[in-house]
């Protein structure tokens, strides 16, 4: 009987902790399905070569507490400079004038940096430490859809569309 406890109770231990480890998974997994499905991506063009690459993710339906509020409209924007002959200076450059707009209003936009190991990059899809990041939020929009504009100066102006999850 000794034998049986001493195999036994170390087997009952760590199956019971296997199920809290596989619910913070499947919680985390999830949370990356939802920003995969509202994230979008674009390419900023020179000379039909791309020098930008820039992913949009909204984060309405993003069943995350941590980091959406609900009182917010709030988009990811990872901006990627994929051309080497872009200098450190000109990158820079760019970045901070960089424009945004939601529904065609700069009104009531918040834009924050957000340096490479912040938090919220952990749920956005493909985030890399070399892109650029930025929290753009505003106040709620009664609106279904939304278009998010932005401007990379001197290269392009695009906009995209997002539907929001009801």
């Amino acid at each position: 009987m000794k034998k049986f406890l001493i195999f036994f109770l170390p087997v009952i231990f760590l199956s019971g902790c296997s199920y809290k480890h596989d619910d913070l998974y499947t919680s985390a997994k999830k949370t990356t399905e939802q920003a995969v499905s509202n994230t979008k991506k674009t390419q900023i063009l020179k000379e039909n070569k791309p020098i930008i690459f820039v992913t949009v993710t909204y984060l309405d339906s993003l069943n995350n507490k941590k980091f959406v509020n609900p009182n917010l409209e709030q988009f990811v924007v990872g901006i990627h400079f994929t051309n080497i002959n872009i200098s450190k200076k000109e990158q820079e450059k760019t970045l901070r004038e960089v424009t945004f707009k939601i529904n065609n209003s700069k009104e009531h936009l918040q834009i924050q940096t957000l340096n490479p190991q912040s938090p919220i990059l952990n749920i956005i899809p493909a985030s890399t430490p070399w892109s650029h990041y930025f929290l753009v939020e505003t106040k709620k929009i009664p609106k279904n859809n939304i278009k998010f504009s932005f401007e990379i100066a001197p290269y392009h102006a695009e906009s995209l569309d997002f539907q929001k999850n009801f």
